[in-house]
Parts: C-alpha cells; sequence; structure tokens
C-alpha cells in the first residue's frame, strides 16, 4: 500500500493546476495519476483559450505549446456572411500535447509525483480517508489518499463512486468531431464561429487555426437536435461544403457538457474539479482555463483542510461556494443565455448579421453585437446586460 495526502485524479488542465497548486501549498505528499500513457494525449478539445485568463497562469510569449496567436474574431451566419471583430488580443490556440506536460512540469517541480499509464479501478472510505484501487504498469496497487481531487473528466467515475450526482441531461450534452485540416484558406490570426440550426443544431462550427493553411475544424451538435444524423456527418457535410479541396490529417471525437455545475462538487476527503463536475462555459463549451481555475481552488482547499486537520464534507463545501461565487454563478447565466439563444432560427441569425455589419469595424465590439441581437431579441436582456456591460462601457 502507498499513501498519498492528496491523490489527484486525472492528467488535464484542472488535475495538473490541482496537483501543482497542492503541493505548492505545502500539502503533503501529492500523487497525480494519469490513465493514458501520456499527459496531454489523446487531444480531445479545438484548443482554443482566452488570453487573460491563460495568464494568470503561464507566460504565452514565445512558448513551444502555443500553435497561434489569435487577434480577430470572425462570426459566419447560416448564409455564410461573416461579422469580424475588431482587432484585440483574443487568446491563443494551444498544442496541448506539449501544454499539458508544462503544466505537469510545474507539479512536479513544486513537489508532485505524477505517474502515466495508472487507472483508478475502485475507491472507498477507510480510516477517515479513501482507499483507492490502482491498476498500472506494474498491476495492482492500493492508496491511502486523505483527500482525493477528482479531475477525471466527462465521464469521471470518482464522482459516482463518491455518490455524487454527476448524469448528465440529454439536452444538455453535445456530441463534437473535429478535424485538422491542411490545404485550406483563412485568415490565420482569427478564430472562426459559424450559428445556425442549419450548421450545427444546438452548438456552432468553430476553425481554429493551428498555423497557415491548417486549423482544427469541427462542430458541436446536441444529439436530440439532429436529425438522426451523427456528428460525424455533419462534420463531414461542413467540411465539404466549405473545404472540399482541403486534406484532413487527424480526427477528435468527444462529448462536451454544455449544462452549469453540478450542485454537489465535494463530499468528506474528496472534491471534483473541471469537467467532471460539470465546471464548462455552457454558452461556449470551453472548459481549459475554467478546469484550470477549478484546479487551482481544488488544490488550495486541499492543503488548507489538511492543515486545519478537518478534510469533511462541511469543511471542504468552502471550495464549492469559492468556485460558485468566482464563475460558477455566471455559468449559470451563461447558461439561460444558450437556451434563449438556441430557439433562434437560421433567419434570425442572418439578419443579426446584416444588421452588425452596419456598424464600423472599429466599433464592432461582441457588446455590440450583443446589443443588436437584443434589439431584436428583447428576452435576452435580462442576461445579457450583466455580461457585456462591462466590455461595452
Amino acid at each position: 500500500m502507498t499513501a498519498a495526502d492528496v491523490l489527484v485524479v486525472g492528467g488535464g488542465p484542472a488535475g495538473c493546476v490541482a496537483a501543482w497548486e497542492a503541493a505548492a501549498a505545502g500539502a503533503g505528499d501529492v500523487l497525480l495519476v494519469e490513465r493514458d500513457r501520456a499527459i496531454g494525449a489523446p487531444v480531445r478539445c479545438a484548443e482554443g483559450v482566452g488570453s487573460d485568463g491563460l495568464r494568470e497562469f503561464l507566460d504565452p510569449d514565445g512558448a513551444p505549446w502555443v500553435s497561434r496567436r489569435i487577434t480577430k474574431v470572425i462570426f459566419i451566419a447560416p448564409d455564410d456572411t461573416q461579422v469580424a471583430l475588431a482587432e484585440r488580443d483574443v487568446g491563443y490556440i494551444l498544442d496541448r500535447t506539449r501544454f499539458e506536460p508544462a503544466l505537469a512540469d510545474r507539479a512536479a517541480q513544486a513537489g508532485a509525483e505524477i505517474r502515466i499509464s495508472t487507472e483508478v479501478v475502485g475507491l472507498e472510505r477507510a480510516d477517515g480517508g479513501w482507499r483507492v484501487r490502482l491498476r498500472g504498469p506494474a498491476g495492482e496497487e492500493t492508496c491511502a489518499a486523505r483527500v482525493v481531487i477528482g479531475a477525471d473528466g466527462v465521464e469521471t467515475m470518482i464522482g459516482r463512486w463518491a455518490g455524487l450526482e454527476t448524469r448528465v441531461a440529454a439536452r444538455d450534452m453535445e456530441s463534437c468531431a473535429q478535424y485538422v485540416v491542411g490545404n485550406i484558406e483563412f485568415d490565420p490570426d482569427a478564430i472562426y464561429l459559424h450559428f445556425g440550426p442549419s450548421v450545427a443544431p444546438g452548438g456552432y462550427a468553430w476553425i481554429f487555426p493551428k498555423g497557415v493553411g491548417v486549423a482544427n475544424v469541427g462542430l458541436g451538435v446536441v444529439t436530440l437536435k439532429g436529425d438522426g444524423r451523427t456528428v460525424r456527418q455533419w462534420l463531414d457535410d461542413y467540411v465539404a461544403r466549405h473545404f472540399p479541396g482541403g486534406t484532413v490529417t487527424g480526427l477528435t471525437v468527444g462529448g462536451v457538457i454544455s449544462g452549469a455545475t453540478i450542485k454537489r462538487t465535494v463530499a468528506d476527503g474528496l472534491m471534483l474539479a473541471g469537467d467532471a463536475a460539470h465546471m464548462i462555459n455552457p454558452l461556449s463549451g470551453g472548459g481549459i482555463i475554467t478546469a484550470m481555475k477549478a484546479g487551482r481552488l481544488a488544490g488550495r482547499h486541499a492543503a488548507r483542510a489538511l492543515e486545519d486537520g478537518d478534510t469533511s464534507a462541511g469543511n471542504l463545501q468552502a471550495y464549492h461556494d469559492e468556485w460558485m461565487r468566482r464563475l460558477g454563478d455566471a455559468h449559470l447565466k451563461y447558461y439561460k443565455l444558450k437556451e434563449t439563444i438556441n430557439k433562434f432560427d437560421d433567419e434570425f441569425f442572418n439578419r443579426l448579421a446584416a444588421t452588425v455589419n452596419k456598424v464600423p469595424l472599429e466599433k464592432r465590439t461582441l457588446a455590440r453585437v450583443m446589443t443588436a441581437a437584443l434589439v431584436r431579441h428583447p428576452t435576452l436582456l435580462p442576461v445579457a446586460a450583466q455580461l457585456f456591460v462591462q466590455e461595452f462601457c
């Protein structure tokens, strides 16, 4: 039997940052286990992150894990009308096969132990902590953990074994597929977001540059609205229409939760972070930065609880409460906004694009796009006003 003061399950952004923060905060013996054979692989997302959020953790300037810096956002209506927003420091497209190892390195430098090809196959309460069964290259072993942080993604088993409700309603689960497509033409400094029920019902399509002429091209579809077609079929049709001469060199498929944070993210001696707790922006589906922020909170609260000598759910509830104050409550608002937007038809987006394109480019901010949408659909006002008033001012 091995022992750990903090056992982190999952080597994605949430898990790596949780291990990093717990070790840096003096939590004692911190062990991170990742079931895959490499941290950061396989890639399961479009790899886009916002600039401000990323800089809270790492400096992207000149970093080898950055594929592309993004300065433009271009929305596309169903009729292919493009709406470019004013240029600014938008964000970055990552190379997650390098990015997550960089986070794991930070965790290791802080004192955490990292194990790959190691899967959790069961856990139970014992002696005031958790007895966790691990299966790795050398076979099975047991780890006695005082605190467990479950960062094991959308399909989390840690949460289920701990008795937390992590099921996802069908209406809040998007099936996603993405190709790496080369030999195509687009603005390599821009991300493209393509909306409309005829494009991706319940979701949207994206083009995220990896370099000049190469991009992640994907889309997400709510299966209940997919007209019986698989997400791969929707993507094949999209690529055939927009990039008929493109060369497909990679495929990623998976699910993205578009709901809000689960109501309970803690149990005695256990916390969930990132996708495992549905800590994803329901409007955009973005989860990398939110996962890192959740991991940071989880790692720090684990260290605090160990220092207090109290790892009960009541004491760890401070983690959940702080998350809700920082981002969780905002995600509830985003969810309501998403539900409203999903009621729009293609014609709404077409008219909105035509309206916004009348605004001079230098004044065309996301807030002004929302303002134009509000004129046509006032029911957005209660939610959208809070979300965008700061940028608008």
